[in-house]
Formats: C-alpha cells, structure tokens, sequence
C-alpha cells in the first residue's frame, strides 16, 4: 500500500484525495480500480495504459515501412 501511496503522491494527488481514493478501493484493490476513481476525481490514469489511446492506426506505418516508406527519416 505504501508504494501506492508514494505513486499518487509522486503524481500531484492531494493527500485528501488519496483518503479518499484508498478508502473506496481498499476491498477492491486493483490497478484498473485504482485509475477509475482517480479519473473520477478529474486526474488522468496513473497504474494503467490504454494502447490504443497512443497507437493510432500504426499498422498502415508499419506496412509502410515494410515496403521501403519513411525514407525521409534516413541519413
């Protein structure tokens, strides 16, 4: 618990945020759980990622580079 409380504190939660946070979380401790009430209170996620939130359809650049594509980036 103390690792959580050092991450939230790390990432600017106010200390009565983090009551809050842990007390609804406490029988129910899970990272998801935790990034929801985080998000309920109007912070961003801190202990998980949504993929999909940075890769925005990578597979065409993928694809490209595959076939030869992004030779701008070359020295």
């Amino acid at each position: 618990m103390n690792s959580i409380i050092f991450e939230l504190r790390a990432n600017n939660v106010t200390e009565e945020d983090i009551e809050t946070i842990i007390a609804k979380v406490k029988n129910r401790l899970t990272e998801e759980n935790l990034d929801i009430e985080l998000q309920k209170l109007g912070y961003d996620k801190i202990f998980t990622v949504d993929y999909d939130d940075y890769f925005d359809d990578d597979a065409d650049d993928f694809e490209d580079m595959k076939k030869g594509g992004f030779k701008d980036f070359e020295e």
